[in-house]
This record gives structure tokens, sequence and C-alpha cells, in this order.
């Protein structure tokens, strides 16, 4: 069975288990999700409002979710502390997203160096990891996660001049957000935090000479490819990633196990749906990149090494400094990635 057939497989058991869910007698359960991206763009309508559909079919109508842009509900950066509050009933956005309040949750989804989103999913799946968010989530934010939308590997940079090795990236004006900007400081760059409805503008008027935004379709539909001849590539600082939703503990465990089920299901088919449909998209964008003006630019091997280690010795520090703090998740999170990404690495070789 090739691996086509047997996702599609995958898929049907999925859709076939949701549908037979015994019709629950309780009252329908409706709740309000608050999300961190944009009303109408890709990943509103790829993540959350596809997550929200199958919800609802997989619930059998029994699970209503209303999914708000930021700023409804809460502003893009309070969407957990809005769960929390109570503002929203759930929160649906990268763990990434509060890596400053707790480093364990940068090493959850993709950072620099990190796994790819093909080895990522089968950590989760697989692996330790959803048991390991789940278990963090509950004693660390009295939170319960579903991972429920898959982002794919990230374009290193759109810019002015052609980036290949760290030597490339000192005085370089880059803009990111993130744990990727603790690591460029380290690299000699000058990290900007432009806002996203500002990039554009931005990199045409050369306020910023680079700058990273999110996959190959992404970037193209933003027209990045127009305002600066170099594409670098492969996307070290952002292997893959995704997004979790998210609700209280005590309320995931208040609903009926067929209620939970359905959930679960839900979430499974929206990060295989976003996946593959992404996974589409991003070929296409590069397609059309290349025929373009642009001249795209893989990095030097090495300075993908460079950045792989960094990545790690930033997660031996946060780990120690949690530990120290009496926060033992960092480590043990950071140590299921690193073994797991090692053996992956290690027995590539038979890979296509």
């Amino acid at each position: 069975m090739t691996c086509r057939l047997a996702l599609r497989h995958a898929l049907a058991l999925v859709l076939a288990a949701g549908l037979a869910l015994p019709a629950a007698a309780q009252d329908k359960v409706k709740l309000r999700m608050t999300t961190i991206v944009p009303e109408g763009t890709y990943l509103f309508t790829a993540f959350s409002k596809r997550f929200v559909e199958h919800a609802a079919r997989l619930t059998g109508g029994k699970v209503e979710i209303t999914a708000y842009p930021p700023g409804v509900l809460a502003p893009p950066f309070e969407v957990y502390k809005a769960v929390e509050d109570g503002r929203a009933d759930m929160g649906h956005a990268p763990p990434a997203l509060i890596y400053q309040r707790d480093p364990t949750m940068a090493l959850f989804s993709s950072f620099p160096g990190g796994l790819g989103i093909e080895a990522t999913m089968h950590w989760l799946y697989q692996g330790d990891g959803l048991k390991l968010l789940a278990a963090h989530h509950r004693e660390r934010l009295g939170l319960h996660p579903l991972v429920a939308g898959v982002a794919t590997t990230e374009i290193f940079a759109h810019a002015h001049k052609p980036i290949r090795t760290a030597e490339d990236l000192k005085g370089l004006k880059f803009r990111t957000l993130g744990m990727w900007a603790d690591l460029l400081r380290g690299f000699g760059a000058e990290p900007v935090a432009t806002p996203t409805s500002e990039v554009a503008s931005a990199l045409e008027r050369n306020v910023i000479d680079a700058t990273k935004m999110a996959g190959p379709a992404d970037n193209v539909q933003m027209g990045l490819q127009k305002l600066a001849k170099y594409v670098m590539v492969p996307g070290a600082h952002l292997p893959g990633g995704y997004f979790t939703v998210f609700l209280k503990a005590s309320a995931w465990d208040a609903l009926p196990a067929d209620q939970r089920s359905g959930l679960e299901l839900a979430a499974r088919l929206t990060s295989f749906d976003s996946y593959l449909e992404k996974g589409k998209m991003d070929i296409d964008a590069m397609a059309e990149l290349r025929k373009g003006a642009n001249e795209v630019v893989a990095l030097d091997p090495g300075f993908i090494e460079q950045i792989k280690q960094a990545g790690r010795a930033w997660a031996k520090t946060k780990a120690a400094a949690e530990k120290a703090k009496g926060n033992p998740w960092t480590e043990r999170v950071a140590d299921s990635v690193f073994a797991f990404q090692d053996k992956w690495d290690a027995n590539r070789d038979y890979r296509m």
C-alpha cells in the first residue's frame, strides 16, 4: 500500500469512526473560540474554520463552536489568557505564542533546527508528543490541548542580498519574532519586530533587509517575491509547526465521552487536511517563484547545522534555568524531541 493510499485509508477510518459516534442525550454545547489569525486569512479558513466544521459533523451537531478573529474576544497575543480568565471558552494558536512564559511551549511546536513537519507528526502521534503536550498543559496551564492544524516549513528569508552562511547575517536588519530572534542576535543580526501588516512596506522601503514570514504559498500571496530578489531555503529556523485548540481541563473533563471523541477526531482530521493542502499549495508557489525574477538560494549545510546546534543550546540553557525554578518540563520535552530527532536523522537514509 502506498503512503497516499494508506493516508486515505486512515482518513476514511477517522471519518467512519466519527460518523459512528452514538447520539448523546445531552443538550448542545456552545463554545466561543478566540484565535490568533485574522478572519479571511488562509490559516483562519484552513485551521480554525475547518476545525469548527469537522467538530460539528463528528459530534453529530452536539458541539457548536464559533470562531472569532483576534480583537473580538481578545487581542491576538492574549489567546491563552482569554481562556484562562473566561473571556473565551476555547483558544486556537501555536504553542510558541507564550514561550516567554514557559520555554517548553517553544519546544512543543517547531523551533530553529528542530523537527521537520513530517517528523513532528510522527513524534506527536506515534511518539511521546501528544502525551507530553496534554500532561504539561494540565499541570502548568490547567488546559487541555488538541493539535488542530499543521503548518509546513517556512521560507528562511526574503532578502535584498543572498544569505548562505552565518557570516551573511552579520549586521542584517532581519524581521522576525520569538525564539529565532534570540538566536539571530547570536549570529550578529539585528532582529526587528515589525507587525505583519507592515512587513511588505518595510521590505520595499529597505527599512528591513530581510524578513521571515511563513511558507511559500503565504509569502507569494503577500507578494514578498516582488519586493526582494533573493529567496532563501530551506526554513531551518522553523522546519514546521502546528496550532492547538485548547480549553480549560475542567471544561474538557465535563464533556460527555462521545463529544470528547468527536473533538479529538475533528482536530486530527483538521491537521491531516491542512498538511496535505498546504503542501500542494507550497509546491505550486515554489514553482511560481522559480519561474519569476527571483533567485532561490540554498542555505549552506554547515549553516543549517549551526542553527540546529544553536537551537539545542538555547533549549538546554532554558531547561536548566527552568529546572532550577522547579519546572522540569522544558528538560523533559527537550530530551524527548532531541532523542526522536537523533533517531529520525540516523535512520533517514532508507527514505526517498
